[in-house]
């Protein structure tokens, strides 16, 4: 072969090494980093034989011993709310909070980088985690646009509960949360099937609400992969459109997007929840309002029950554990990988709202979430169910 032909093959060559190169550093310097920040062991496993057997809990080095009694099932759960007095559960859910042994030992973030006046911070597993959330929106983001376009073109003639771009970014999700060690362990995946068929007395599938604490920017992934690949909308603060691949999600999934200072915002949020629960498609909903400063679940608000009981649609509570540890308030991404807490996702056996009230469904779903929360995430004694 001569000099001329082997020289196309060349110059090809040269252009694609160093892209593969850099992807391959990349992928190396996210193993090491999980491998050196998220060494810390989980809980250990125990037997299925012996559910209530003490069991070893070790973290950063330190041996302890806590109880395990593993989830309740959901029909245990069901019938332990139906024969116990609402103001007991209230006082049993608020009980004084003892020692969790992931608040004990400290957790160092290692040097971290402020923004500006923000004061957000970002340490090398946060740069990590979102560098590699970028490179895995090269084929996300644009595969959102063409969703939009195709929403434009034909209205809701095609998909019209836009399922096709939640998948899309459930997807995503999976991929950028296991590639980083960051997704929950979920516990009660059985009760969302339950919730969907047998509550209702129907064999047909119905929608649910999702109803779940809020103390971190992860909990929206985190009940995301809880849910599974269901339809689901969040119904999410304005806020959340400055941010860029995240605003092109919420607005191509149909997401239900809420101005919590325009009282006309508030009332075209309860008209397209209600629309999306008659159509068939789940609301998720983080009753709180905001994130808690402390991981400590606090009152909630009731306009997204109104939504629930306006269809009769059962309720979901899904008690989030540790998300505040995994990424703080004042961190832009997390600052160490989930599984290293661990951060974790409880389902809770479903809630009726027919032919109850208000406050009885709100003190039933924030009695069922406090009831799975760890000690030091429970409400503090004296804690509303509610805002008055």
């Amino acid at each position: 072969m001569s000099r001329r032909q082997q020289e196309p093959v060349r110059l090809r060559s040269s252009r694609t090494t160093p892209c593969c190169v850099t992807i391959v550093l990349a992928a190396l310097l996210c193993v090491v980093v999980i491998c050196v920040v998220g060494s810390t062991p989980s809980v250990c496993a125990f037997s299925a034989n012996h559910p209530n057997r003490v069991r070893p809990f070790t973290i950063h080095g330190v041996t302890r011993r806590i109880s395990s009694n593993g989830p309740t099932t959901a029909a245990a759960a069901a019938a332990a709310r139906r024969s116990q007095p609402l103001h007991t559960m209230t006082a049993a859910a608020s009980a004084v909070p003892t020692s969790d042994p992931v608040d004990e030992q400290p957790f160092n973030p290692g040097p971290s980088f402020v923004f500006g006046s923000s004061g957000l911070k970002l340490n090398l597993f946060g740069f990590v985690y979102g560098m590699w959330g970028i490179l895995n929106a090269i084929w996300w983001w644009p595969s959102l646009v063409l969703c939009q376009l195709v929403y434009k073109i034909f209205g809701r003639k095609i998909d019209p509960n836009r399922r096709v771009p939640i998948t899309i970014t459930n997807f995503w999700g999976w991929v950028h949360l296991f590639f980083t060690a960051t997704h929950p362990i979920v516990n009660g995946r059985s009760n969302i099937a339950l919730a969907t068929t047998t509550i209702t007395g129907k064999k047909k599938k119905t929608p649910v609400m999702f109803v779940a604490n809020h103390t971190s920017w992860m909990d929206i992934p985190f009940v995301a992969l809880a849910i599974g690949w269901k339809n689901y909308k969040i119904i999410a603060k304005q806020e959340l459109l400055k941010v860029p691949l995240l605003s092109r999600s919420l607005r191509a999934g149909g997401h239900v997007i809420l101005d919590r200072t325009n009282r006309r915002s508030q009332l075209n949020t309860y008209k397209q929840g209600v629309q999306w629960l008659k159509d068939g498609s789940n609301l998720v909903t983080f009753p709180e309002g905001t994130r808690s400063r402390t991981g400590v679940l606090g009152p909630f608000k009731k306009g997204a029950f109104k939504m629930a009981q306006a269809v009769n649609v059962p309720i979901v509570p899904l008690s989030i554990a540790h998300a505040h540890k995994i990424q703080p308030l004042d961190y832009i991404f997390p600052v160490r990988p989930g599984r290293s807490v661990p951060g974790s996702v409880t389902i809770g056996a479903p809630i009726s709202t027919e032919g109850k009230t208000d406050d009885e469904v709100m003190e039933e779903v924030w009695n069922a979430i406090a009831a799975n929360l760890p000690e030091s995430q429970k409400p503090t004694p004296g804690t509303p169910f509610s805002v008055k």
